[in-house]
Formats: structure tokens, sequence, C-alpha cells
């Protein structure tokens, strides 16, 4: 399990990074792209919430939702002060439903494993 957690914690590290980095670059895409943009969200933020869970970096599972809800937050805050991107409420309501469906997963898998 350890091996598990220490893997987890570099992706976690890794994935934060990368999603940073994306989501302050310029994106020119059709009108197409705006759904598509919400379900990259929801995976993304499906992926994110259960490799922090997996990490143990914190203590309660509650604090993982709140974080990685907290950080998809904060992206949105960010991109109002880049030229080429915006705040969009869409954005963090697809982050926290990737969160609920993690969450229910994670709760899944905790009862039948």
């Amino acid at each position: 399990m350890k091996y598990v957690q220490h893997s987890s914690r570099i992706l976690l590290l890794f994935s934060i990074l990368t999603i940073t980095f994306v989501a302050t670059q310029e994106v020119v895409l059709e009108d197409q792209f705006s759904t598509l943009d919400k379900f990259l969200h929801f995976g993304c933020f499906i992926y994110l919430t259960i490799i922090a869970f997996l990490s143990k970096i914190f203590s309660q599972e509650l604090w993982v939702y709140v974080i990685v809800l907290g950080y998809g937050i904060l992206i949105e805050i960010v991109q109002i002060y880049i030229p080429y991107r915006s705040f969009e409420f869409f954005d963090i309501f697809a982050d926290f439903a990737g969160i609920l469906v993690a969450s229910f997963f994670i709760k899944f898998v905790k009862i039948y494993i």
C-alpha cells in the first residue's frame, strides 16, 4: 500500500502541474469544443479526486473533496486574469460533478473490496 501512496503522490503532483499549465494556455477552438470542455473538466476531476484519495495526503476523506474542488475554483479565478481565458461557472459545476462521481466510486470500491 505504501507503493500506491508514493506513486499516487507523484502522479498527483504531475497531474496538478500539467492541468495548471494547460488551464493557463491559449486555446483557439470552435464552439463545438464548449461541450467537450465540460467533459474534459468532468473526467479530469474524477481522475484528480481518485489520485488525491489514493495518495492519502489528507487525513479525512472530506478534505480530499474540498481541496480538489478548491483547486478547480482557484483555476477559474486565475483564468479571470488571463486575457485569453475566462471564468465559467459551468466549469466549476463540471468539476464538482466529477468529484461527486469519484466519491461514489471510492465509496463503492471501499464497500466491495
